[in-house]
């Protein structure tokens, strides 16, 4: 069964230096953080702060939140977390996503064909790899025959897989150990979780034995409007993302975002984000004292959530402070 009393946090301190990273997690584990999490776009890299990590705590899970499994091999990701899971004392998580075409293929010039599939392909032999130190597979993406020169441990890393959309839940549901989800209210857990669980029942798995991870922005702050401003700002980007938008979509979030396609394309890129309203940026994220993230966490758990992790935000330039002050405001949610 997984368990109900797991409470997560995202390192996100701004462009604070790895030495205020490792202090941050090293705070959050003391404070009873069960697991802390380090996502990657464009730097720095997850695998390499999390082996750092690895030697500078002692208890939390150490998970990446996300990597794109398109910019390395199966194989190098099995290499990668079974090395941070030895350095660990057996506290990895691989979080693998799927990412979208920009980062994949513009940034990385990897192949974005059929991600479903070839998020399922990685993960077979990543568990290969992880369970018995070999891997033969040929499938429609990766082609692997490949032995591993290290020793397999008898845990093995856990696997969480970040879900948006009914695909990738139900592939979660079928062969991961967790998933991650982002960007989505309390409300819309019991139809994800479903769809998860629709994956565990088909594969013939115990569908509570899934851990049910979610990312859960917030930023305790007296500057709530400043905060509200700038997570306009990050939601606004997603509004060019094929799988974001399909979600949002859900949560009737549509007419805001096509029109902050609108203004961007007429050249208004500064009037964009505020096509998104106050109240859809609260639908999804927390903002002011203490007990309103809190209560925010305690929502998400009675829809469901086994694993939430606090995701801290804020305005650039107080995001660090900001992060501070709600990690330890949210300790023990």
């Amino acid at each position: 069964m997984a368990d109900a009393n797991k409470l997560g946090l995202h390192l996100s301190i701004g462009g604070g230096s790895h030495a205020d990273r490792f202090k941050f997690a090293k705070d959050a584990e003391d404070l009873g953080y069960s697991s802390l999490w380090v996502a990657e776009v464009s730097g720095p890299d997850a695998l390499v702060t999390l082996g750092a990590l690895a030697v500078k705590t002692s208890k939390a899970e150490l998970a990446t939140g996300v990597i794109p499994m398109q910019i390395r091999t199966p194989g190098v990701n099995a290499m990668a977390f079974l090395t941070i899971h030895e350095l660990s004392g057996g506290r990895a998580i691989a979080g693998l996503g799927v990412s979208s075409p920009i980062i994949v293929e513009r940034w990385h010039g990897a192949s974005y064909q059929k991600p479903v599939t070839a998020m399922r392909e990685c993960v077979l032999i990543m568990k290969q790899l992880f369970t018995e130190g070999r891997s033969k597979f040929d499938g429609e993406i990766y082609k692997s025959d490949f032995r591993l020169g290290m020793r397999v441990p008898k845990r093995p890393p856990k696997i969480f897989l970040a879900g948006l959309n009914a695909p990738m839940l139900q592939l979660a549901g079928e062969l991961a150990d967790g998933v991650l989800m982002n960007y989505s209210p309390p409300e819309a857990m019991p139809a994800m979780i479903k769809e998860i669980h629709a994956g565990a029942k088909k594969a013939g798995r115990n569908p509570n034995d899934i851990d049910v991870g979610i990312y859960i922005r917030m930023c305790i702050t007296d500057e709530e409007s400043k905060a509200i401003d700038q997570f306009r700002r990050e939601l606004a980007t997603y509004a060019f993302v094929d799988s974001y938008n399909k979600m949002f979509a859900g949560y009737g979030l549509s007419d805001e975002f096509a029109e902050v396609r609108r203004l961007w394309k007429e050249g208004k890129r500064d009037d964009a984000p505020f096509a998104i309203s106050e109240a859809s940026a609260r639908k999804i994220a927390a903002f002011g004292p203490p007990e309103v993230g809190r209560d925010f966490v305690a929502k998400f758990r009675a829809a469901g959530i086994s694993h939430p992790v606090v995701f801290p935000i804020g305005p650039g330039a107080t995001l660090a402070r900001d992060a501070d002050r709600t990690m330890r405001a949210l300790a023990g949610a």
